[in-house]
């Protein structure tokens, strides 16, 4: 029993220690693992706040990238609207101030023709004037030289018939001065207008010497180159049609020319922006005594006639 008793203890003394080493070798070993799991669960938790970190920024550029976009498009069409605005705004305010001149002259006329023009209407006028030359320079030109109203005119006539006084038609030219001064007939507007020239001709004049003609006749053929001076005026409807006559004197005695046609003022004029106008149409001359011999005869022919305004 005692020798059981040693055998018993020294089995103690033996495995104690051996257990009291296991124990604490598991200790050590699960205090290492734990390290290593709060390791790895650490490196996972940083990755991760790395990763929501990087995303954060990533999303947040893209949502500036998208409204500095939204940002420079809206500003783009901001500037274009603004641009148009402008433009439709200078537009409307020249058309305003072209409408603004045509009813003030249109109102200054009307008070012309009723005798209610007392003088402002020209200061107005003239006003007028200097305002739309800051806008427009060839209203203000125009404007000008209807003040004016002064013009001179060349007509060449190119003879085609003639009375029985005459052996040859006669060939020349008529100056026409056309005056400021006139008044309205209706649709027509009549302005006073003066006229002188001078024609190269051939009469028949019977004298004692035969001189026999291709008919049988008897007569001289003297030179004859008469001259024209007359007052008068013209008659214009539209711009576009026209019948000018002049009374005074013909040759060598009392007589009248006219001249009716065309005007291509309105082409000349307001088409081709140019101060003379051209008038064409037929030009005739009547006189009571064209050669000083009492008879009564007369030419006409095809006329052109350019006019300067001034």
């Amino acid at each position: 029993m005692k020798k059981k008793r040693n055998y018993m203890a020294r089995y103690l003394l033996l495995v104690l220690p051996l257990l009291f080493i296991n124990l604490n070798a598991q200790e050590e070993v699960d205090a290492l693992e734990t390290a290593r799991l709060a390791k790895s669960a650490a490196e996972k938790a940083q990755a991760e706040a790395d990763a929501a970190t990087e995303a954060a920024i990533e999303s947040a550029a893209t949502k500036a990238a998208s409204q500095a976009r939204s940002d420079a498009k809206q500003a783009k069409e901001d500037a274009k609207a603004k641009e148009i605005a402008d433009a439709q705004a200078a537009e409307d305010a020249e058309l305003d101030a072209l409408a603004k001149a045509a009813g003030d002259e249109a109102k200054r006329k009307i008070a012309q023709e009723l005798g209610l023009d007392n003088g402002s209407s020209e200061e107005e006028a003239s006003a007028e004037e200097v305002e739309i030359a800051d806008e427009a320079d060839e209203v203000e030109e125009l404007a000008v030289k209807e003040e004016l109203g002064w013009s001179v005119g060349a007509a060449p006539s190119i003879g085609l018939l003639s009375g029985a006084s005459f052996t040859s038609i006669p060939t020349g030219a008529t100056f026409v001065i056309t005056t400021p001064w006139g008044f309205a007939l209706g649709p027509l507007d009549f302005t006073i207008s003066a006229a002188f020239g001078g024609y190269v001709g051939q009469y028949d004049s019977e004298k004692d010497t035969d001189y026999v003609l291709p008919d049988g006749g008897t007569h001289w053929v003297d030179d004859f180159n008469p001259t024209i001076v007359g007052i008068g005026g013209n008659l214009t409807l539209a711009s576009f049609v026209f019948a000018e006559g002049h009374a005074g004197i013909v040759g060598k005695g009392p007589g009248i020319r006219g001249f009716a046609g065309v005007s291509l003022e309105y082409l000349m004029k307001k088409g081709l922006n140019l101060p003379v106008n051209i008038l064409v149409g037929g030009e005739g001359f009547i006189s009571t005594n064209v050669s000083g011999s009492g008879n009564t005869s007369g030419w006409g022919g095809l006329g052109v006639r350019l006019d300067y305004d001034f």
